[in-house]
């Protein structure tokens, strides 16, 4: 029985480790010609390899910083849910914190080895999210709720917390 399936591109599996991938080939094929292939190779001469590939490269950055701005505004959201006692903004910080997950869900399908980065954007920027918070907490009259904030800081949050269903209880 013939395999119906078509073969996925490494494009279509994983644009971030594609984008590395071809700013490196760019690059390789560049040293190639500029070590003396004659002919064709000279249409070849004419691309600003250099550039090239260092756009390609930004493309990957790009999902990467995405990637890093989403998950701080995920940590900044479930920090105000886990310390706030303000009833009023609760239902927009859980849909802005499902929205979010849910658009990182299709950016790591897209980009599947941006997962593993996953644990370092957390550990580099959750705790700033996380002092964004307890600011935003202080300047609206919330103090024990920024302090508390604050104290979370250095425990962070976990990657499950983070891209899971958790959404901390209300504040009693």
């Amino acid at each position: 029985m013939p395999d119906d399936r078509i073969p996925v591109s490494l494009y279509e599996q994983d644009f971030d480790t594609w984008a590395f991938g071809q700013a490196a080939a760019l690059r390789a094929v560049r040293d190639a010609i500029l070590q003396g292939a004659g002919g064709p190779a000279e249409l070849l001469r004419a691309i600003d390899w250099e550039n090239l590939a260092e756009e390609i490269e930004g493309l990957g950055r790009r999902d990467r910083r995405e990637l890093a701005s989403r998950l701080a505004l995920i940590v900044e959201h479930l920090a105000k849910l886990e310390f706030s006692s303000a009833v009023e903004p609760r239902a927009g910080w859980i849909a802005s914190v499902e929205r979010e997950r849910s658009d990182l869900d299709d950016i790591l399908e897209d980009s599947p080895s941006l997962r593993r980065e996953v644990p370092n954007f957390l550990a580099r920027r959750a705790g700033k999210a996380a002092k964004g918070a307890a600011r935003s907490l202080e300047l609206h009259g919330e103090t024990d709720a920024a302090k508390a904030c604050l104290r979370r800081v250095g425990t962070g949050y976990t990657v499950d917390e983070v891209l899971g269903d958790w959404i901390p209880d209300p504040v009693s």
